[in-house]
């Protein structure tokens, strides 16, 4: 809750050591907004300010409107900062949401 998970621990360490500059980086992540409301995709924010911290550009923003959560390090400047999807409720709209996202990224991305 509001943390990465322990299996991220070590691998997001890692992170930090890294110099982004110049490098493109999509962020997507996974929760539960009704059963976590107040950190819903935390994890995807703290990945996203630890990559933007060491030069890295994040594509693939997504807008919060659809979704019902009351906090989220994951939200900058009004949007997601990658694509949040949630199975537990709102299974229906995933495989939309993954199509829509992932031609999003391939046009901000020169491929």
């Amino acid at each position: 809750m509001g943390e990465l998970q322990d299996d991220w621990d070590e691998f997001a360490s890692h992170l930090e050591g890294i110099d982004f500059s110049g490098k493109n980086v999509a962020f997507f992540g996974l929760g539960d907004q009704e059963s976590y409301p107040d950190t819903f995709q935390d994890a995807m924010g703290i990945l996203y300010e630890k990559v933007s911290c060491a030069g890295g550009v994040t594509v693939g923003a997504q807008r919060v409107e659809g979704y019902d959560f009351s906090e989220s390090k994951a939200v900058v400047g009004g949007n997601f900062v990658g694509l949040p999807i949630d199975e537990e409720n709102q299974s229906d709209l995933t495989e939309e949401r993954i199509r829509t996202w992932t031609e999003q990224v391939r046009g901000e991305i020169d491929l």
